[in-house]
């Protein structure tokens, strides 16, 4: 063990058990809770950083500690902490468990890689620790996880009834050390719920051979465990069960343990009486589709904790909210057809499509619906029925057929969501809010024509985004507020160049939500932007797409870092774009600030 790091550990323990150290207990110290920005991932070094030459070891930030206690005996006591690392070169290093009496501290510390060029934006993390509670008496006991602490409670004394011989499953007596299988079964959230996606796989989502949209199979950060599902134990290859059982836990966590070197097979039936009325309908993700079985091989005293089962639900489960207490609410994120004004002939039909968010309380259920309150109607129906629920903080298309009046004018109508009841809510829950479309309907205005297949385009310029000696008014402003540090105001002047060579990606669906690129079996197709710092992407189907500049890919990391974006936003470096057959989005426009 690297010498520092050793030292780190002993010092944390000594902190905490002060009777296995002596001495007096230190004032406490308050650890500040780092503060994540959702809207941007900061990929600009510090001003003041500079090179690491060696690893850099330190103490993870843990922000709760669940102490969960297993359905089995002797009982086994698993804790899951969470907590967030500095940037994306550190990880976790080791975790070591020490018992005094009553009390279980837990060292958990990190490592920074010095070798790697990395981010500075701050990335969740969840370890579950498993505590040696066996041969433990009944009693209280304290678990303490870098300073933030959590108990449980044992009932009885959790001792084993006493055997001559560890005994195996087909009942033959072995010797040697006891090995654990344990995992997870969790929610493999595909973004595009029960509807699915319209063209290309939607956040957390993939699209099968058979042309139907999955989840993608991936434990990601947010997902979470399902409570109370049977896993069974058999031995051999699978299939094989009636070995025993284990119910998973409220994190969605299930421990076989005591178990003698062999092969055995770990399985979910879906169909299982227990497990039916949690999971169906829907079907599995990992460790394959359609399968929820794992073959294992467990040698002498080894733990093997990633046997995992991803479960993608058919209809997305619903959070839990009280209608009467609950608020209603619209946020209007784009027009994504048809801007303001667009001149129509008469009589011309056309489907209207906006994007909204769900920025209240309230689940918008599909008793909820999209209704017109007033202006003109233009051809539309007055109330459509939204088709899948939309939870809060969830976006969702709403489109809308209509047809331009015969009569050359201006027209305006107004749209809003309505409840349960058909009681209207506009933007940021004012009645009086809506979103709207406005058209100009001209006897000179030319047909609609029918676009070709595959005729959408994206493009943008990418280019310099730099201030001139850090002063607000030069091309600079102050960000954060009042920190005395200056970037790029996120506007292209006659005099910022353009960034040739820089490589641009677009992938199907939505880009992620946490700030991080598509996977790469997501990305359709790459471009290097050219002399004057263009792209374009062209001969597109209508559909859903992210369009994104990873700074730190392979192809951009020696020409970009270290900077970060300005546009579209600090440290947001993607777009995602809803297209029509024939629409052009030329705008989608990335400003690079250089660290100096």
């Amino acid at each position: 063990m690297n010498p520092s790091r050793m030292l780190l550990i002993l010092f944390v323990f000594c902190a905490v058990v002060m009777t296995a150290c002596g001495g007096q207990e230190p004032e406490p110290t308050a650890v500040p809770t780092p503060i994540v920005d959702a809207a941007a991932t900061e990929t600009a070094v510090p001003p003041t950083a500079t090179p690491l030459t060696e690893p850099v070891f330190g103490l993870a930030t843990v922000e709760s500690v669940q102490v969960l206690t297993l359905e089995s005996f002797p009982v086994q006591i698993n804790v899951l902490v969470r907590g967030v690392l500095p940037n994306e070169c550190t990880s976790i290093d080791d975790i070591v468990s020490e018992r005094d009496g009553n009390a279980f501290t837990v060292v958990i510390t990190t490592v920074q890689d010095p070798d790697v060029i990395c981010t500075q934006s701050i990335v969740p993390f969840e370890e579950t620790v498993a505590l040696d509670v066996v041969d433990l008496p009944a009693g209280t006991y304290t678990v303490n996880v870098n300073g933030i602490s959590g108990s449980f409670t044992l009932d009885v004394d959790n001792t084993a009834p006493e055997a001559e011989a560890t005994v195996s499953a087909s009942g033959t007596a072995v010797s040697g050390e006891n090995g654990t299988i344990n995992g997870r079964v969790w929610h493999d959230v595909c973004a595009a719920g029960a509807e699915g996606a319209d063209t290309a796989p939607a956040e957390g989502c993939v699209t099968l051979t058979d042309g139907a949209t999955a989840a993608n199979g991936q434990l990601e950060v947010g997902e979470p465990g399902i409570e109370g599902v049977r896993v069974s134990l058999g031995e051999g290859e699978c299939p094989a069960d009636g070995i025993g059982t284990a119910v998973t836990d409220i994190a969605g966590n299930y421990t076989f343990a005591e178990l003698s070197p062999g092969t055995y097979c770990v399985s979910v039936d879906p169909l299982d009486e227990q497990n039916q009325e949690i999971l169906v309908p829907g079907q599995w993700t990992f460790p394959e589709v359609d399968l929820g079985e794992t073959t294992v091989d467990l040698t002498a005293g080894s733990v093997i904790s990633d046997v995992n089962f991803g479960w993608d639900f058919q209809f997305l489960p619903l959070p839990e909210t009280n209608a009467a207490d609950c608020t209603t609410s619209i946020e209007f994120v784009q027009d994504l057809n048809i801007p303001d004004d667009t001149a129509f002939p008469p009589g011309a039909e056309f489907v209207k499509r906006w994007e909204l968010r769900n920025n209240g309380t309230c689940i918008w259920t599909t008793d909820y619906s999209v209704v017109f309150v007033g202006g003109d109607l233009m051809g539309a129906q007055e109330v459509i029925t939204l088709t899948k629920a939309v939870v809060p903080d969830q976006t969702v298309e709403i489109a809308v057929p209509m047809v331009a009046p015969e009569t050359p004018g201006t027209y305006r109508g107004n749209w809003q969501i309505a409840d349960a009841n058909g009681d209207p809510f506009g933007i940021d829950g004012f009645v009086e809010d809506a979103f709207w479309l406005q058209i100009v309907v001209a006897q000179d205005a030319p047909p609609l024509a029918t676009p070709e297949p595959n005729s959408a385009a994206v493009g943008g310029i990418v280019w310099d985004d730099f201030c001139v000696n850090s002063n607000p008014g030069r091309g600079c402003w102050e960000y954060p507020d009042g920190s005395g540090i200056f970037i790029g105001d996120g506007s292209q002047t006659g005099s910022e160049p353009s960034l040739p060579g820089v490589t641009i990606s677009l992938s199907g669906g939505v880009c992620p939500s946490d700030g991080t690129v598509p996977a790469a079996g997501q990305v359709i197709e790459t471009m290097e932007t050219g002399e004057d710092g263009r792209f374009l992407f062209d001969g597109l189907a209508g559909g859903t797409y992210c369009i994104f500049m990873d700074a730190l890919s392979t192809a951009n990391v020696d020409l970009l870092i270290p900077g970060n974006w300005t546009w579209p936003a600090v440290g947001v470096g993607s777009y995602t774009v809803a297209l029509d057959e024939g629409e052009e989005r030329l705008d989608l426009d990335f400003g690079w600030d250089y660290q100096d």
